[in-house]
């Protein structure tokens, strides 16, 4: 008889595989069109398989060894990845009968051509399941060791987090980091119909409630709102973080009184979602210029911008290290969201924790340096220039800062009068030298930098 998997599973091994091999994004994977149609119950396990294993990837390695007495490294690619699905089944997804989660995991490897290995993951599976829950701190002496199991980070980041908020907190952080991200989102009025709001909304089984980050951001409570439902698809309301949110606020957000145009530039504005919403927030005739390096991620934003109603933003592919070929000075506004370690998106980019480094933290440091300086040439004095990153790590951020108000004494942080401003309480998001932070354990949302610097004339 052929050996038979199910779609899902399938399908997340599928990923798991790419990710693995090629250096993929999983939540890029699952949001493509490959998986569309999937039914919903099949999409919701795909997506709770693969997640779940990129986010508790050490502690189902241990178990691998624990189990075969050999490690993750001594066995085929496609080996491990069935075991990860499989043992992930066992241990968090109790509505999963453990035959099914065993017998699929032997059938995948069987499927793979792995079939002299199919003795060996139904003996490890089958040895988890009758020894149940494992207590890690009987077989795990070592602080650093457990919390690296336990929460399933890499030790040299873990240390940095202890460093600089005890074990108690980075622990609260790495923990948070393994659950699914709450979704917020914004309303687009140039595209929403009079009937969109949040009571049909309600109605649809969404409840929702005001975010405390963001003017505007919405939250939801109760129920979800996929991509591909028709609010989303016809551009009525735009799924994005409220932390994500804030950054262009602190930008773009300008009494009407103020002026009636203002020029902007977004030096790396790909996906484009801050350079939307900047966009709707400048007063009267102001207009936005979004530069972007590679040619498929400024066609990916003019696609938004058109799904989403917004025409008043010029597209310009070009590499913001590099002089820009603008006037010195010519913008009232600069936003620069810097390419970084993403290290603050682990709950929805999972992967990222295991391929980051310290000297690709270093190495990023260095690039955002050249950028900042760049998007200060372009900043009148009296204009306002916003540096953020989505990273934990304070070479990506404060260092940043602070390296570039060494050099220029002029720039004044502003960002605690702009929260008072945008009606945000600046307490809970200030930083101890400048600037302000989010982080999901504190404040529910990813893990954003941001500062907003006021060139003084």
């Amino acid at each position: 008889m052929s050996a038979t998997v199910s779609i899902a599973r399938q399908a997340a091994f599928e990923i798991l595989h790419r990710v693995a091999t090629e250096d993929a994004f999983a939540s890029n994977l699952l949001a493509s069109g490959r998986y569309e149609n999937l039914s919903r119950e099949d999409h919701g396990l795909l997506q709770e398989l693969t997640l779940g294993v990129l986010r508790r990837q050490s502690l189902l390695d241990y178990l691998i060894e624990r189990y075969s007495r050999r490690g993750p490294a001594k066995l085929d690619i496609e080996v491990t990845i069935a075991l990860r699905l499989g043992l992930y089944q066992l241990r968090f997804l109790s509505r999963i009968p453990p035959h099914a989660a065993i017998n699929e995991s032997v059938n995948l490897v069987k499927l793979k051509r792995k079939q002299s290995a199919a003795p060996l993951v139904n003996a490890v599976l089958r040895s988890a399941q009758r020894e149940g829950p494992v207590d890690l701190r009987q077989s795990i002496r070592d602080p650093l060791e457990l919390l690296c199991i336990e929460t399933s980070h890499p030790a040299w980041l873990l240390e940095r987090w202890i460093g600089r908020y005890g074990y108690d907190e980075a622990r609260e952080l790495a923990l948070a980091d393994n659950t699914a991200p709450r979704q917020a989102f914004r309303f687009n009025d140039r595209r929403r119909p009079e009937s969109m709001t949040r009571s049909w909304l309600a109605d649809h089984g969404i409840l929702t409630r005001d975010s405390a980050i963001a003017p505007g951001a919405v939250i939801v409570a109760k129920g979800a709102l996929p991509a591909n439902s028709e609010p989303v698809r016809k551009g009525w309301l735009y799924l994005q973080d409220e932390a994500s949110q804030l950054v262009a606020h602190l930008c773009a957000n300008r009494p009407m009184s103020e002026t009636d145009g203002l020029r902007m530039i977004d030096l790396c504005a790909a996906p484009g979602s801050k350079t939307t919403l900047a966009a709707t927030l400048l007063p009267g005739k102001s207009t936005i210029t979004a530069c972007e390096l590679h040619p498929h991620r400024l066609r990916t934003m003019k696609e938004l911008s058109e799904r989403l109603g917004i025409d008043r933003i010029d597209f310009v592919q070009l590499d913001a290290t590099q002089t820009l070929p603008f006037p010195p000075e010519s913008f009232d506004l600069a936003l620069l969201d810097a390419p970084c370690s993403g290290l603050g998106t682990l709950q929805r980019h999972p992967e990222i924790k295991w391929r980051t480094t310290e000297n690709k933290i270093a190495e990023l440091s260095r690039l955002q340096r050249k950028l900042i300086a760049e998007a200060d040439r372009m900043v009148r004095p009296g204009g306002l220039l916003v540096y953020s990153v989505c990273s934990t790590e304070p070479e990506e951020g404060e260092e940043v800062v602070a390296d570039l108000r060494g050099s220029h004494p002029e720039y004044r942080d502003m960002t605690r009068e702009r929260l008072f401003e945008l009606g945000i309480d600046p307490e809970p998001l200030l930083t101890s030298q400048f600037g302000a932070r989010t982080f999901p354990h504190r404040h529910g949302t990813e893990g954003f930098f941001a500062c907003a610097l006021w060139k003084r004339k």
